[in-house]
């Protein structure tokens, strides 16, 4: 018994403490869950103490010391990959195209660990130290010592399955839930600790779960009164659809959206009817290169135009192509592929191109890239565009991120001559490193060269100041060929710029970005020519672009199949993020600790629970949407 005791503890302290280094890293909040967490650090530790405990020698030190390693380096490899990457790490990614990224980031991601992450390996250095110094007299385990044992450890996991039930009223999602599957993996592992949610997302991983079913409450419907501005729709061969369906997730998914809130047009609706449209997705653009004299065209499209000045851009865990999927089809990506690579067959009948393209539209999509990162020749022709990457317009991609400057040139000529064109532009000009110097940075060099910021800051303004030409090219040539009233440019960031020292990017910004989540608070504007310039200070994020856009261009569209909202109708818009947190007009959650900060005395902790479960629903509902291709289904 003593030998299995020294077994045990030489796990259970140093694991022990690499949860708690990793949840003061990540957390910094410590209630019940922390003892949920020792239970389970428990649990494990006793089990694997018992074989363990049969070996003698040498081995049994190697094998404590390569477990107590393995846990150390997940643990550091978790908090490496949510600041590099804005989230945590799911072993599905393996298999997606996050892993491909960091492949070919490798140097940049491992120079970007962070000092603090290397405590995780503290214990385990602690522990081979001892190891060195320190003698394990092995003993045989008597029968009455290994009965002993395995009753403990019965108790132990008896208590830790029963403290899984105990959930804060407020909690996004039920212990019981993020158990079976753990896709919300800031609360998991703030609920569940490093090495317990590593076993849950193995367990996932290998058999792979399928979407719980929504909570359908009839009564949170509201009540439509019909008026002008009514939307109608004929759902009875949707009606017939849930009558007749016999999969059980697919007829759940039909009476969840059939059941939500149509928001009715109003007095924005077909401002835009049948005007051109110029979608930008900008790299890492961000609100500290706003600047009259560095980015002129951009400050002034901000001031001539709508500016929307409380725009999130939540970083999911393929940041700029899952970005881009939000705009593009309005549905929560999945927290654990990259889903454009593993969803890139599905049916996107109600993308914004296929909305787009039943008024009559001409949609195509371009980049100054390859489709090194994301299949999108395939992915935008399964949405409805046609998609015109580096090869086809033109640009070689051996010599460093292409010019925005170049990329508005070249794709312009595309779509000049077309009438009734939507045509969305993704940029690369402003994409890190900031580390060196590149044919951007050079070029631009002598605008920012004198500036009273780091050297790498300058670099990135540098970028900007690329980007900025080529909206200056095109606003430019628009109204030099008379056209600029027939179009409406719309212009919106995938993420805030990487692998920049954040401290850059908040010193030039008009708001504190350490406040709430204002670290992924970026500009978004709508510009048209014809239109009084104005501030719209309506929470909003990526997920309320689609529908917004296709109320000001009159698209026959139905608001209950999008994630988002008209940021125009009086319905309230929530920026939801890949972690559970949310922010509204009335208040901000953080999934991870379960705190709230309410913004205004008309709403209390009712409101916390009440959007929680909004949430919720659309998390499950977008998972499920995603997992069983479900829009092939919804031909009506």
């Amino acid at each position: 018994m003593k030998y299995y005791l020294k077994v045990f503890l030489s796990l259970f302290i140093p694991i022990l403490l690499v949860e708690l280094i990793f949840k003061i890293s990540m957390f910094n909040t410590f209630g019940f869950e922390t003892l949920r967490i020792i239970l389970f650090t428990l649990e494990m530790t006793l089990i694997l103490s018992l074989p363990i405990s049969l070996i003698k020698g040498k081995k049994v030190k190697i094998i404590i010391s390569l477990i107590t390693f393995l846990s150390s380096i997940y643990a550091l490899i978790e908090i490496s990959f949510k600041n590099f990457m804005g989230n945590f790490m799911s072993l599905s990614m393996i298999s997606s195209g996050d892993a491909t990224r960091i492949s070919n980031e490798f140097i940049t991601f491992i120079s970007e660990i962070k000092l603090e992450a290397y405590l995780c390996l503290l214990p385990f250095v602690i522990l081979v130290i001892i190891f060195i110094f320190k003698k394990l007299d092995y003993e045989v385990l008597s029968l009455k010592s290994t009965v002993t044992i395995i009753s403990i450890i019965i108790v132990v996991v008896i208590s830790s399955r029963l403290s899984l039930n105990v959930t804060n009223k407020t909690q996004i999602k039920s212990n019981k839930e993020l158990y079976e599957n753990p896709t919300l993996m800031d609360v998991s592992l703030s609920q569940f600790g490093v090495n317990r949610f590593f076993l849950r997302d193995l367990n996932s991983f290998i058999f792979k779960k399928d979407s719980s079913l929504i909570e359908i409450d009839q009564e949170d419907k509201p009540v439509s009164v019909v008026t002008d501005y009514s939307r109608i729709f004929d759902d009875s061969s949707w009606n017939t659809l849930i009558e007749n369906e016999k999969d059980v997730a697919i007829k759940n998914l039909h009476q969840y959206y059939i059941n939500q809130n149509i928001t009715e047009k109003n007095e924005y609706t077909g401002i835009f009817k049948d005007k051109n449209l110029i979608l930008i997705m900008t790299e890492a653009l961000d609100m500290s290169i706003i600047n009259e004299n560095l980015t002129p065209t951009l400050y002034r499209l901000i001031k001539e135009g709508w500016y929307f000045d409380n725009y999130y851009a939540p970083k999911f865990s393929c940041t700029t192509g899952e970005s881009e999927f939000i705009a593009e089809t309005s549905i929560i990506p999945s927290n654990t592929v990259c889903t454009p690579h593993t969803y890139i067959d599905n049916d996107y009948t109600y993308s914004i191109f296929n909305l787009f393209n039943n008024k009559g539209y001409t949609s195509a999509s371009y980049h100054g890239w390859s489709d090194k990162y994301y299949p999108r020749t395939k992915l935008h022709a399964n949405m409805g565009s046609t998609f015109y990457n580096a090869d086809k317009l033109g640009f070689s991609v051996n010599g460093g991120w292409t010019s925005d400057l170049d990329f508005m040139k070249k794709s312009y000529e595309v779509f000049k001559d077309t009438e009734k064109s939507f045509n969305f532009l993704i940029t690369v000009s402003m994409h890190f490193s900031y580390d060196f110097d590149d044919a951007t940075t050079r070029k631009n060099w002598n605008l920012v060269k004198d500036l009273n910021v780091s050297t790498s800051m300058k670099r990135y303004l540098a970028k900007a100041v690329e980007y900025d030409l080529g909206l200056t090219y095109l606003i430019d040539t628009l109204q030099s060929e008379g056209k600029l009233d027939d179009y409406v440019i719309v212009i919106f960031g995938d993420h805030h710029p990487y692998n920049l020292d954040f401290k850059n990017l908040a010193d030039l910004s008009y708001i504190d970005r350490y406040e709430n989540l204002n670290e992924d608070r970026l500009p978004f504007l709508i510009y048209s020519h014809s239109e009084e310039p104005m501030t719209i200070s309506k929470t909003m994020s990526t997920f309320d672009i689609l529908p917004t856009i296709a109320n000001l261009f009159d698209l026959d569209y139905d608001p209950r199949l999008y994630i988002g909202t008209d940021v125009f109708s009086k319905d309230e818009t929530i920026a939801i993020f890949p972690n559970g947190n949310w922010i509204t007009d009335n208040a901000v959650y953080f999934a991870g600790k379960n705190k709230y900060e309410l913004f205004n005395d008309s709403v209390d902790s009712e409101y916390i629970t009440k959007i929680n479960k909004i949430v919720n629903n659309k998390f499950t509902a977008s998972d499920a949407t995603l997992k069983k291709d479900y829009f092939k289904y919804l031909k009506r």
